[in-house]
């Protein structure tokens, strides 16, 4: 009975391979970083869960990880735990989630909750979307310097070293 179905078992295998090799590839190929050094990243003003109002320049003189990402997401939801790690190790570090749900603090206040994130969200609009570059896919990050350039964009899912990295990187700077 096996030998019955061993020509589907190594073709659902050879499949679920394929897939995961072409899922990193695109995942990293698509991902790529782009360098937008020099280019002076855009204020805004959104509220918290809570309503108070949050400003981008609020932070000015830190180093500032600005994420775009909703809850219904997995590669969003995937770098939570760095993020709170990156929150924990650098305390002068300053990460806001710009959550693009459209059903805002209802269902982010739980979520927040269930995934203990420890860095301020915010509820994200069009305005600020746009004003970051009309980001078309989530997650888009961005690492902003202590003086409020944009070094690095980043579209889909990084792993905490690759933030890591820009963030040793800036402090040594010490711009």
């Amino acid at each position: 009975m096996i030998k019955k179905h061993l020509g589907w078992i190594f073709v659902i295998g050879f499949i679920g391979v394929a897939v995961a090799i072409i899922w990193e590839s695109y995942s990293v190929s698509y991902a790529e970083h782009s360098d937008t050094s020099h280019q002076k990243a855009p204020n805004f003003e959104l509220a918290n869960l809570d309503g108070d109002k949050v400003r981008l320049n609020d932070s000015t003189g830190k180093i500032r990880i600005v994420d775009f990402w909703a809850t219904w997401c997995p590669p969003c939801r995937a770098e939570i735990p760095h993020f709170n790690a990156l929150t924990s190790k650098y305390p002068d570090l300053v990460i806001l989630g710009i959550a693009l749900d459209r059903e805002g603090p209802s269902v982010l206040k739980p979520f927040a909750k269930e995934y203990n994130i420890q860095y301020p969200l915010l509820i994200g609009n069009s305005e600020t979307v746009q004003a970051f570059g009309d980001i078309q896919s989530i997650p888009t990050t961005f690492v902003i310097d202590q003086a409020g350039y944009i070094i690095k964009k980043y579209v889909g899912y990084r792993p905490q070293s690759v933030f890591e990295a820009d963030i040793k990187q800036l402090s040594e700077a010490g711009i």
